[in-house]
């Protein structure tokens, strides 16, 4: 230990101060430190390495990582919120900063990183769907409806152990094909079926031998309960063939990516020159050069190379996100403070992407 610091679980959005109660790592109290318009959930803990603690301790300490989170998702953010629940982007396990000056110094150096993902992740939140299977049933169930199978079990019998054993080599793999067909076929089924309720989804690490698949599911709070509906459909669908566990609402964890290296015009810069931008431009020439770039990378001019073609186009939005999203906060924070000849209608004012005019537009004031 080395002294106390503020341990970080989330950002959210909230200019006004709030306790969370005594919810926190080691029952610390939970509260706000505020950056402009957003906030990092924080409580005291002392400078400590995570990697030394044993698991128990390190258990406890990512529940309680864990639950603050989900408390603080599910709390009503009154007047200043509307009365609706928080929108949690959650940060990694185990942040601890060293005072509270660095909290405000991360917040304010990825404070457009942190406004975007606040804006995707608005309104919605994470389920996890594990699914599991029982291996020895698969394995019968194959055996006895594949005739490939059943026929090559067949001539491994009459060959005994050793004359058979090249046969059940073979037999091996074609099992492990039929299995790795039939999950493919189901997680398909449940992707299906969960599309039209799904905004994204995502596949997680395995956790045992029966799970064939650990998906996360990002979607409308408010659909939540057709989620419930879905899943019980599901259920009873492949009674007696899948076992299913879902597991939320949760804040959106596998669909929050914030790189707490990366500052505000290191973003800007990035997003510009992607799009093809000079170090001005206004939000219509934004918004054209955008049009234009994912017109040119299309699919259907590019079948040849779909995924590279869709990873490029996924850049583009995201470069034109952060660029939107950025003017907004211009408007928002320092009206004219950044604007090349700001007098006339929005659509025309100049936005300057200098570094020196990125930094002084999103100080803190």
């Amino acid at each position: 230990m080395t002294g106390e610091g503020k341990y970080i679980y989330s950002i959210i959005r909230e200019s006004k101060e709030k306790s969370f109660g005594t919810t926190g790592i080691n029952n610390q109290e939970v509260s706000l430190l505020h950056c402009k318009d957003i906030a990092a959930v924080v409580s005291p803990m002392p400078i400590i390495n995570f990697d030394r603690l044993d698991k128990k301790e390190l258990t406890r300490h990512v529940a309680a990582h864990q639950r603050v989170n989900e408390e603080v998702m599910s709390a009503k953010g009154g007047s200043a919120s509307g009365g609706k629940d928080y929108d949690v982007v959650p940060m990694k396990f185990g942040i601890i900063a060293p005072s509270p000056e660095e909290v405000l110094r991360i917040l304010e150096k990825a404070y457009l990183q942190f406004k975007i993902a606040l804006k995707n992740i608005a309104g919605k939140t994470e389920f996890a769907v594990q699914v599991r299977w029982d291996p020895k049933k698969l394995l019968e169930e194959l055996a006895n409806t594949n005739p490939e199978i059943r026929k090559l079990k067949q001539k491994v019998a009459l060959k005994g152990s050793i004359l058979g054993m090249p046969m059940k080599l073979k037999l091996g793999k074609l099992i492990q094909k039929e299995a790795e067909i039939q999950r493919r076929t189901f997680i398909d089924d449940i992707h299906a079926s969960l599309r039209n309720l799904s905004l994204d989804s995502t596949s997680n690490k395995l956790t045992d031998e029966e799970m064939i698949a650990n998906l996360s599911f990002l979607i409308e709070k408010v659909k939540e309960s057709e989620l419930d509906k879905k899943m019980q459909e599901l259920g009873k669908k492949y009674e007696g063939k899948l076992r299913f566990k879902y597991i939320g609402p949760m804040p959106p964890y596998s669909f929050v990516k914030i790189n707490l290296s990366l500052g505000n015009f290191e973003l800007v810069n990035r997003a510009r020159k992607l799009l093809g931008l000079v170090e001005e431009a206004t939000l219509d020439e934004i918004k054209k050069t955008y049009y234009a770039l994912a017109h040119q990378y299309h699919p259907d001019k590019h079948q040849t190379e779909p995924e590279k073609v869709q990873n490029q186009i996924k850049k583009i939005i995201q470069a034109h996100s952060i660029l939107e999203n950025y003017c907004q906060s211009c408007d928002e924070l320092a009206p004219h403070q950044n604007l090349v000849g700001g007098e006339g209608k929005v659509e025309n004012r100049k936005y300057s992407f200098k570094e020196e005019d990125v930094k002084n537009s999103l100080i803190i004031k």
